[in-house]
């Protein structure tokens, strides 16, 4: 493990580079053996993922590129210390930091392209609402990898919360601040946290006013040429999305339709399917909710529906994605985006058609969603992007060794400290100690319990 107090060193372009990669894991570079540097767990400590630590390098990208090349960053341990950010002013924050570049932002989005991390990471340094709230993520998520719960994480996470939500609201009676990106990053940084934490009764607050500072800050003609603006629609949609396919809450954006016009056929790289899925799936979340009030004209749609999936099945993961996180990871990425394909037909023949658990089609969905599962490796970052769909497989599948496989897949995630696997795990345990014929989600409903598989 890494010291507590990491400190922070300049390095320059004209400083020669070693002859030997010293990027591996903390692990690899003590047993001296070469490093695959999958992150946020390389392969070799897969089985025991709190040893493995990355020295953080982020590139300082600027909104508006400048001529002169920016000098990268190294935050390490047992340097003399240098101030990356006047926010950045004592060692448990710089330590947080280093987690949040090494460990938290990989997790949370782990097939993202280098530019939206190193981005949101920039733009963290110099507004410090964004970096609390960002802290507050590493600081929950450090506490679960180590689990510490309760102690020393804990309260460093509240701490960066309590800063995040005044600095936010601060920015928010600012007209100016109130129309920058930087904005409603922190409104989806602590709705993410939200989820992630399992705080329901405040996400849905945070969402929606995501949504509001997402809709305004798009009005302005210069964000729609920015590829990071997409990127944020992006997770917003997804956090939107799967709110509206996991519970009884959703909020009918359509933020991202201005720009699937544009959006090529493929696997995204943030959503983790093809962006062609969204408009189905949000309408999912809508018919399931309409089916006892319009049975007939639901169930006509369905069928349209059921049609339009199924032509979404054949997609390519973009060279881009191939080029960044190498052939696995990309392989990898199909399948996620199958999982979610037949995940969405899951969902319309159990909670729009009612077809029941036996039914052919619903036996089929499930065998496709495994099918899928079993092509990405059991501890590959790449299953972080398919809760819903392990969750819904899990769910509804009555066979034993299909329900080992997909418990044990959300326990290897749980290992890697998202709390949002930890939560969807107990609450599945739950589902199957019950019994209950009943969809999932109209079951929890009764229950009075509210899950976000994001």
């Amino acid at each position: 493990m890494v010291s507590n107090s990491p400190t922070i060193s300049i390095l320059t372009p004209t400083q020669p580079h070693p002859q030997r990669r010293r990027d591996g894991c903390s692990e690899c570079r003590r047993k001296k053996v070469k490093c695959d540097l999958r992150k946020p767990v390389c392969s070799r400590c897969a089985r025991y993922p709190r040893g493995c630590v990355y020295s953080l390098r982020v590139s300082l990208v600027d909104p508006k590129p400048r001529p002169a090349r920016t000098p990268e960053l190294a935050i390490l341990a047992n340097q003399p210390a240098l101030s990356l950010s006047p926010f950045l002013s004592s060692a448990e924050s710089k330590f947080f930091m280093h987690v949040l570049a090494t460990q938290t932002a990989p997790v949370f989005f782990p097939a993202a392209p280098k530019l939206f991390l190193d981005r949101l990471i920039s733009a963290a340094l110099g507004t410090p609402h964004l970096l609390y709230a960002l802290l507050a993520s590493a600081c929950s998520h450090h506490g679960r990898l180590i689990g510490d719960s309760t102690g020393t994480s804990w309260t460093a996470c509240l701490k960066f919360t309590n800063r995040a939500i005044s600095g936010l609201s601060s920015a928010l009676n600012e007209p100016t601040q109130m129309l920058r990106a930087e904005t409603a990053m922190t409104a989806m940084t602590l709705c993410t946290n939200d989820v992630c934490n399992g705080n329901m009764h405040v996400w849905q607050m945070h969402l929606a006013g995501v949504m509001r500072l997402l809709t305004a800050f798009l009005k302005q003609p210069s964000s729609m040429a920015d590829s990071f603006t997409l990127c944020l629609v992006k997770w917003f949609t997804t956090l939107d999305v799967l709110a509206g396919l996991s519970s009884s809450t959703s909020i009918t954006h359509g933020l991202l339709d201005r720009f699937l016009e544009s959006c090529p056929s493929v696997v995204d790289d943030i959503c983790g399917y093809s962006l062609e899925l969204v408009p189905v799936l949000t309408r999912i979340g809508q018919l399931a909710r309409q089916v006892d009030t319009l049975p007939q004209q639901v169930m006509y749609e369905a069928q349209m529906l059921d049609l339009t999936i199924r032509s979404l099945v054949d997609r390519a993961v973009p060279s881009n994605t191939l080029n960044t996180h190498g052939p696995e990871l990309a392989h990898e990425l199909q399948h996620t985006h199958l999982a979610f394909v037949h995940c969405a037909l899951l969902h319309l023949h159990r909670r729009v058609q009612g077809f029941p658990r036996d039914h052919p089609d619903v036996r089929a969905d499930i065998h496709n969603i495994i099918t899928a599962i079993q092509h990405i490796r059991p501890f590959s970052q790449a299953n972080i992007l398919i809760l819903w769909p392990v969750f819904s497989a899990g769910c509804e599948t009555t066979v034993s060794e299909e329900r080992h496989l997909l418990h044990t897949r959300m326990a290897n995630m749980r290992s890697m400290g998202m709390g949002n696997f930890t939560r969807a795990r107990d609450m599945l345990e739950v589902f199957w100690a019950a019994e209950s014929p009943l969809p999932w989600d109209v079951y929890f409903t009764q229950q009075g319990l509210e899950l976000v598989l994001f």
